[in-house]
């Protein structure tokens, strides 16, 4: 197949060190490539791309060049894909479903994957085009809607070889993410002082971060670490005894979870939102209602079988689910379109 990946535009697609879309874009190309597709990358900028890539834009939202208005820099992004129709078989958005209303004047047909939770306006747009293909993260992502929930859920996929398995942790529990109130790394912090167990911070810090996380730093029992990418990822999560998540904003996905998972690292986290489809209880983590005490189950996630845990995250989670998922979708759509299947079925050498 011929296929067109287009990133959304916050940050430039690469493999490492790039916004959590756009990297899972290049996840997806590299495996569709390995696959023997023909895959042509469109975002921003300094870019890269497993196959082919297309630079739409001098720069991501905020470059002096890009439309102030970031929904007009989605739409720029897809609508110079879609002027290059004719050379795809089928054109992958992630840009946030803003190519539904061009789908109907595309020349091929087009899979749309929204990577946040949807909105009303999300969900009025899917209304408006109902025989889209629109993908989900979880079950939980489009559950306040059900009359437009996508048929086809594929989760996010994680490349296996970007985590090894770690037997033996050190003396520490970890908390990855943004500083942000939904994200609880106060809640893991206080969690981790009860239990008398050290923590270990990483992300990027921010206001946030300076009002409220960083008076209980003390560089011993509470250490920031800062962001971590590529192999400190991959050490900071194995690591780490097991993986504090107490989030009390809904979110539909969480890549965190299964690439600490990967590492064979238990998480302990407050099940909501898409929490409960990716923890599975009393095997890779164990859950706890958001707003209750985290510590119980930091406890129980302690004594699971770390490379068990890594056993199934490796199952459910690897890139090449994901893949091979996608894959089959875009297949199926071709198919129903009415695609020449001699060109569009085939794996290009």
């Amino acid at each position: 197949m011929r296929i067109a990946e287009v990133a959304s535009v916050a940050t430039a697609v690469k493999r490492e060190g790039s916004g959590s879309i756009e990297q899972l874009v290049w996840t997806l190309s590299q495996g569709l490539v390995d696959l023997g597709h023909s895959v042509t990358v469109f975002g921003v900028a300094g870019s890269e791309s497993p196959g082919d890539l297309v630079c739409t834009l001098p720069g991501p939202y905020g470059h002096p060049d890009v439309p102030e208005e970031w929904r007009v820099a989605e739409w720029v992004n897809i609508a110079r894909a879609l002027e290059r129709a004719d050379d795809f078989d089928v054109v992958h958005s992630h840009g946030y479903l803003y190519g539904l209303p061009l789908a109907a004047l595309a020349r091929v047909p087009m899979v749309h994957t929204l990577h946040v939770m949807p909105t009303l306006e999300s969900a009025a747009l899917a209304r408006l085009y109902p025989t889209a293909a629109i993908t989900a993260l979880s079950a939980y992502q489009w559950s306040e809607y059900p009359d437009v929930q996508p048929p086809v859920v594929i989760p996010n996929g994680i490349p296996t070889d970007a985590f090894r398995f770690s037997a033996e942790p050190d003396d520490y529990v970890a908390f990855l993410g943004r500083f942000t109130p939904g994200k609880g790394a106060v809640a893991a912090i206080e969690t981790a002082r009860r239990l008398g167990l050290p923590i270990r911070l990483a992300g990027w810090a921010n206001d946030v971060f300076a009002a409220e996380v960083a008076p209980l730093v003390d560089g011993e029992a509470v250490r920031f670490v800062g962001p971590v990418y590529g192999r400190e990822r991959d050490q900071f999560l194995g690591g780490a005894m097991a993986l504090l998540y107490p989030i009390t904003a809904h979110e539909p996905f969480g890549m965190v979870m299964p690439e600490a998972m990967l590492c064979g690292t238990p998480v302990a986290a407050f099940g909501i939102g898409a929490v409960p489809e990716i923890v599975e209880e009393g095997v890779t983590g164990f859950t706890v209602p958001a707003g209750s005490d985290l510590a119980p189950a930091v406890r129980s996630a302690l004594t699971l079988d770390r490379a068990l845990v890594a056993r199934v995250a490796a199952r459910r989670f690897s890139s090449t689910a994901m893949v091979l998922a996608f894959e089959t979708l875009f297949k199926e759509v071709i198919r129903r379109s009415g695609v020449d299947q001699g060109k569009a079925t085939g794996r290009h050498p």
